[in-house]
């Protein structure tokens, strides 16, 4: 065995004296770029995981369809995070551990906060959907990461502070929100945005102190019963996905959709429409990456690709908004890759600072300060309607996130 393991490094000494080390380099080069993707694939997180995969799917397809990236086919490696931090940790060692060091992931703020600390050892780098929690780009800000969304204070600010001016009879507001930092996030910047409409306005408008919930558990009545106990007209709800409908569902089993004249919701609107059809809550509104079909969402030439990719590719019409969150985290790293002209993580990193480049919303920016990017956003109105099939987006509200967007302050906790 010694002899053969001998003869065998004799063997590759020569062919790399005969090939030359740059010619294998160069081999090595035309195979893949390989982008690992890690998300919830099982567990409470999948249906939103399966859309956040769709995206990245459908972007990578377009890219591949024009030559790929620097003249390679582009690859996507699929680890499941189990929408849990352990999960996600497990995920990005395990990429790393196989050479793939660009990665799209950190779904969420508890995902995203447990990985971002260990790019520098994996020699990775990653951009972020949809996490929220402000630290992420302050005071836990990591060169290595790079959060392609919105965060706390532009998404929950901008509910509230819109649906404080759009819902004018609404005197007092309910939140209930995770039992965590993103969800104290929450709470606070909501709370921000409505007081800030409010004054402007002249009026006075409260907002309760939250209701804190887990969002792994099923059973929801305790926090149901002090939000139908409290004196507010409006609630936002700080849960998402099956969590958020869970709730709703529960909720409306005890008239919860009718004692609010309006319900603002975190971000996972239409998956809320599919699950409860008919007996969605009447005046509901998100916070929404993308509203394909409405007349602000023709607006932007990459928007109708996106929505007749993810068709082909899923069968499904109704594409939830964050399948333009992923698709924009993959076009963010392709056209940083392709700038770079290079695949090395630090290569990347740089060209991905700074940044502009077009996405299905418009125009997108990424702030080389701390690392945050910053586009339009929009609070839609989802809920039932005639067409097929029986539910949508049915009025949306655009708003520019550099207009509410927090100074960058990397390495420092937000100051207000």
């Amino acid at each position: 065995m010694a002899m053969r393991r001998r003869h065998f490094m004799r063997a590759t000494a020569a062919a790399a004296g005969v090939l030359g080390w740059p010619a294998l380099n160069a081999r090595a080069q035309s195979g893949p770029v390989r982008i690992g993707v890690m998300l919830p694939m099982s567990g409470i997180g999948a249906e939103a995981g399966a859309a956040w995969l769709a995206g990245a799917k459908v972007a990578t397809e377009q890219w591949n369809a024009k030559g790929g990236v620097l003249k390679r086919p582009i690859e996507l490696v699929v680890r499941d995070d189990k929408f849990t931090s352990a999960g996600a940790v497990a995920a990005a060692r395990e990429l790393a551990g196989s050479g793939v060091n660009l990665l799209i992931g950190g779904s969420q703020s508890p995902m995203a906060l447990a990985t971002a600390p260990i790019l520098p050892e994996l020699k990775a780098m990653m951009v972020a959907p949809c996490p929220t929690v402000m630290s992420l780009t302050h005071e836990n800000f990591s060169r290595n990461f790079f959060r392609l969304s919105w965060n706390a204070y532009i998404a929950f600010a901008g509910i509230g502070n819109m649906l404080t001016e759009r819902f004018a009879e609404v005197k007092s507001w309910s939140c209930i929100v995770p039992d965590s930092e993103n969800g104290r996030d929450m709470a606070r910047f909501f709370t921000l945005g409505v007081q800030r409409a409010a004054a402007k306005a002249g009026r006075e408008v409260n907002v309760l102190p939250p209701v804190f919930a887990s969002l792994n558990k099923a059973d929801y009545r305790v926090e149901i019963n002090s939000l139908m106990n409290a004196s507010s007209q409006g609630l936002f709800v700080g849960l998402t996905a099956a969590p958020c409908i869970s709730l709703l569902q529960q909720g409306r089993s005890v008239g919860m959709d009718r004692k609010f004249k309006v319900i603002g919701d975190a971000g996972t609107e239409l998956m809320i429409a599919k699950a409860m059809q008919k007996s969605t809550p009447a005046n509901l509104w998100s916070i929404s990456y993308w509203v394909p079909g409405t007349e602000a969402g023709k607006r932007n030439p990459l928007s109708a690709p996106l929505y007749d990719g993810y068709v082909k590719l899923t069968g499904d019409r109704n594409p939830p908004s964050i399948v333009q969150s992923s698709h924009r985290c993959a076009l963010g790293l392709f056209h940083a890759i392709q700038k770079a002209g290079d695949t090395q993580t630090d290569a990347v990193i740089a060209a991905l600072e700074g940044l502009t480049f077009d996405t299905a919303v418009g125009s997108y920016h990424v702030r080389k300060e701390d690392h945050q990017g910053l586009g339009t956003a929009y609070i839609a109105k989802v809920g039932a309607r005639d067409a097929d099939p029986g539910y949508g987006i049915v009025d949306a509200m655009a708003y520019n996130e550099a207009d509410v967007a927090e100074p960058p302050s990397a390495g420092k906790a937000i100051a207000l």
